[in-house]
Order: C-alpha cells, then sequence, then structure tokens
C-alpha cells in the first residue's frame, strides 16, 4: 500500500497527542524516521509481556488490543496511537496488538526517536511537554474514576446495609407469625427472592468477562453461557429477563442468537457486547443496547437497569 503524500501525512501526525504543536518541518523530521509496513489481517504487530521499544501509528484498517490473560478490551480505528508512552518509559507491554484487517501501519523506533530530539532542542522540548501534558490527563482521568469508584462503593455498603436491616426485620416478623424455625424461613425467603428476582443471561466465551458481569449486577439472578447454542438452551427452561451478548464467540456468534431470539423471544430485550464493533455499526443490527469494551462500571449498570424497566 503506497504511503499517503507528505502534506497529507503531516496533518494526519500533527493531531497526534505526542507530535501536537509541532511546526510543519519538525513533523516531516518525525516522518523522516517512520517505517511504514501494511499487515494483513489477524497479523500481530507486537506481544504483551515484551519491552515496549517503538510505537505504531494506525493510518488505515483496523486493531484490536487483546490483554496478556487473553481478552479483547479495545477496538482501534485510524488514526490511532500504541505504544508512545511505552516506547518513552521502557514499560513491558501490557496488551497484544492484532490488526483485524489489512492495516498501514507507522513505526517508530526508540533509537532514532531519541537520535532525533537529542539533535533537535526545540523538537525535545515540545514533545517532553506533550508527554507531560498526556501523563497529567491520565493522572485527572485516574483520580475522577478513583473517586467515582469511592462513590459508588459507598452507595452499594449504605444500600447493602439497607436491606440487611430490612431483611432481619423480615425475618423477626416472619418467625413471630408463624410456627417456621429460622432456618425454615430462611429457606422460604430465598426461595421467594429467587422468583422476584430479575434475571440475566450473559452469554460471552470468556469466563472472565462472565464473571465480572455476575459480580457487576450482583442484584439480579444472573445466569452464563459460553456461545450461542448454549444460550438457547438455557432460554428454552427458564427464560430470562434480559439478554447480554458478546458478538464474537465460537459455535454461535451473538448475530446469530440474536437473530433467534428476536424470531421466537421477542419479547426479551437483547444488549450487544463487543470490543472490535465501532458504535456507529451497531445501529445496522437490532440490538436493544450497545456496550463496548472495556466495560464502564456504572454506565453498564446503568444501561442494563435502563432496558429491564423499558
Amino acid at each position: 500500500m503506497p504511503q499517503p503524500p507528505s502534506k497529507e501525512l503531516i496533518q494526519v501526525l500533527k493531531k497526534i497527542p505526542l507530535f501536537t504543536g509541532l511546526a510543519p518541518s519538525q513533523v516531516q523530521q518525525i516522518i523522516g524516521i517512520c517505517v511504514g509496513k501494511t499487515y494483513e489481517e489477524e497479523t500481530t504487530i507486537c506481544h504483551s509481556d515484551v519491552v515496549s521499544d517503538e510505537m505504531y501509528i494506525l493510518i488505515t484498517g483496523k486493531l484490536r488490543i487483546i490483554t496478556g490473560d487473553g481478552i479483547e478490551v479495545a477496538w482501534l480505528t485510524p488514526v490511532t496511537t500504541v505504544g508512545e508512552m511505552g516506547m518513552i518509559t521502557q514499560q513491558t507491554r501490557s496488551a497484544t496488538v492484532i490488526a483485524t484487517e489489512p492495516s498501514y501501519v507507522l513505526t517508530i523506533q526508540k533509537p532514532p526517536f531519541e537520535l532525533l530530539l537529542r539533535q533537535n532542542v526545540g523538537l525535545q522540548a515540545r514533545i517532553y511537554r506533550n508527554i507531560i501534558d498526556i501523563l497529567s490527563k491520565k493522572i485527572i482521568n485516574d483520580n475522577v474514576r478513583s473517586r467515582d469508584h469511592m462513590v459508588q462503593h459507598v452507595r452499594y455498603e449504605n444500600d447493602l446495609n439497607f436491606l440487611r436491616q430490612r431483611a432481619e426485620a423480615t425475618m423477626n416478623l416472619l418467625l413471630k407469625q408463624s410456627d417456621m424455625t429460622r432456618q425454615e424461613a430462611e429457606m422460604h425467603l430465598d426461595e421467594q427472592l429467587k422468583n422476584v428476582s430479575m434475571r440475566v443471561l450473559i452469554v460471552d466465551d470468556e469466563a472472565d468477562i462472565r464473571r465480572f458481569v455476575k459480580r457487576a449486577l450482583s442484584a439480579y439472578s444472573v445466569m452464563e453461557a459460553g456461545n450461542g447454542n448454549e444460550a438457547l438452551l438455557l432460554i428454552q427452561n427458564e427464560p430470562p429477563d434480559l439478554v447480554i451478548t458478546d458478538i464474537r464467540m465460537p459455535e454461535m456468534d451473538g448475530l446469530t442468537l440474536l437473530s433467534h431470539l428476536k424470531k421466537n423471544h421477542p419479547n426479551i430485550p437483547v444488549l450487544g457486547l463487543s470490543g472490535y464493533v465501532p458504535p456507529e455499526e451497531f445501529q445496522f443490527f437490532n440490538f436493544d443496547g450497545y456496550i463496548p469494551k472495556p466495560i464502564k462500571l456504572d454506565d453498564f449498570r446503568n444501561l442494563v437497569e435502563q432496558t429491564i424497566n423499558r
């Protein structure tokens, strides 16, 4: 695949946070140390758990990011960079990058990049200032997420304590008004709660994702299936109030499962879960909602609640 014209490429690179504010001549110097390569579909660009000594700039195509334990967490489109902070800090890569279709990628290796910075003090100062800005924004975003997580945790604990108090009061009332033992009363309440709990079916071939959903939706009765075939068997015996399904799975994928459900169980809402299908493409499917990976906990819970209530 031919490299884009220099003027176009300069404009592309100037949009990348690491190269923000560079003069055209400085961007041209960066282009001079780039090596372009086309990766075919399903080609691995870099592996996790190795030292990050180069960064990648996706010009055309699509990439997916997979963690060291095999979880697909992101799906990238142009123009996106991968590994720039790792190249500078020499950190070990935390994920594997794979091309999902023919993709043209520019590679910048650490030695020529460092040599270029040493030879151009102005370029070096601007790049380092951008690095500081990127890291500062990351720290701020991490602090905001930590604060939100803490607030959510406090709310959860308060709700849990309130529910415990109500449960104990209900138990005492039941014991006073019946001849049941405490064990019998607990079994009776458990059975009643099981009958009224909303049932959610998570369909995903990744056990870690299923465990995450069960923990995130502890207020619901969560069932699990590893693919569409398993899901249909469960639904026949115990129809859920909501199905959450991954798109890419063995044996029967999420789109085929969606088609079956809309035909045979049209009243069951279905949420799509994916790390590689972009949000704008979900409008072409018949899902009742979209959950991107990596999953944002609060957004996920809110969408589940809104869908079930609707």
